[in-house]
């Protein structure tokens, strides 16, 4: 499967019926979570995972061989939202998924068993992430947000999160902004057509609003929020990371050397995304890339839970050191 989003509105609507088959699971101790029979000494995992920028150091990882050098084998599985991947590995269809923290946080919260097994991104600089306005918008500080409609790919999470967080720390009242639910491949249209003032777009889709003219960077919010802001984690179910610890560690070794190799090789990230993304060479070579560290964050995590908190995203304080292994 190849796209430019991996991330599709459909299949985060399903997400409060994919938590209630989940915790209904875990209450009648249903969950099982299990690798492929190690027969030949290599383990076999599936990696859920949402195809995007991000998930670069995973494929070089399996291209370098910095797995197999750790007796794992890796099929990437592709889903179109976090939530499904969430529900398939805490259901142990897949061992490993990667999801953005909000929507971890989020699911933690509600009890879902997760445990986060290493770094996925954190947000870079630029425009790697930035809220875009029409030229003709009258749009040219983050002040001139306030109480405009703002397009984001999912409500009540980290696009909106982000958001009022860097509009908050630009000293802009909140309480008027409308966010918009719109798939990311969509929002340069958005834009031009009117339906709404602006648009929160994450790489490659911030290049490709830009390159469709007539538009300006307005914000841009995670530098804001803090420097190295935590994106998304690879997890597991804590079911597979009690049952398997020695798979978990293995694979955590290797990912930590896939993203330090990532960071330190750009050109490389950007040979392999053609690779598992419908993205032209000549915009790969151009992207902003985010920033791959194997430090999960886990201060900056706790900094998500709270104002995910506070925008009402969630309820309940998850327990970010049990999450995070601590």
């Amino acid at each position: 499967m190849r796209t430019w989003g991996g991330v599709d509105i459909i299949a985060r609507r399903a997400v409060a019926g994919l938590t209630a088959v989940v915790l209904s699971a875990c209450a009648t101790g249903l969950l099982v979570a299990c690798s492929e029979p190690a027969d030949d000494g290599v383990d076999h995992l599936d990696v859920g995972i949402v195809p995007v920028i991000d998930v670069a150091p995973l494929y070089l990882g399996i291209d370098r061989g910095f797995f197999a050098a750790q007796r794992l084998k890796l099929t990437p599985k592709p889903s179109q939202a976090g939530a499904t991947v969430t529900a398939a590995v805490v259901a142990g269809d897949e061992q490993i998924g990667f999801s953005n923290n909000t929507s971890l946080l989020i699911a933690a919260s509600k009890g879902v068993p997760l445990r986060i097994v290493a770094a996925g991104n954190q947000a870079a600089g630029g425009d790697y992430a930035a809220i875009f306005a029409r030229d003709d918008s009258g749009i040219t500080a983050p002040s001139d947000l306030a109480g405009k409609r703002i397009a984001v790919n999912n409500l009540g999470n980290v696009g909106p999160l982000t958001v009022n967080a860097g509009l908050e720390a630009s000293g802009v009242d909140i309480s008027g902004v409308q966010f918009v639910e719109i798939p990311f491949p969509q929002m340069g249209a958005a834009l031009t057509q009117r339906r709404i003032d602006a648009a929160w777009a994450v790489e490659p889709f911030a290049s490709a609003i830009k390159q469709g003219g007539g538009v300006h960077v307005v914000m841009r919010p995670y530098p804001l929020i803090a420097a190295h802001f935590p994106v998304a984690s690879y997890f597991t179910g804590t079911a597979y990371a009690k049952s398997d610890p020695d798979v978990v560690r293995r694979f955590r070794t290797a990912m930590n050397r896939s993203l330090t190799y990532a960071q330190n090789h750009p050109a490389e990230v950007r040979r392999i995304l053609p690779s598992y993304i419908d993205l032209p060479p000549e915009v790969a070579a151009h992207v902003v890339l985010p920033e791959w560290s194997p430090d999960v964050g886990a201060p900056l995590l706790r900094r998500t839970a709270d104002l995910a908190r506070r925008y009402g995203y969630l309820t309940t304080e998850p327990d970010v050191a049990r999450l995070t292994g601590g």
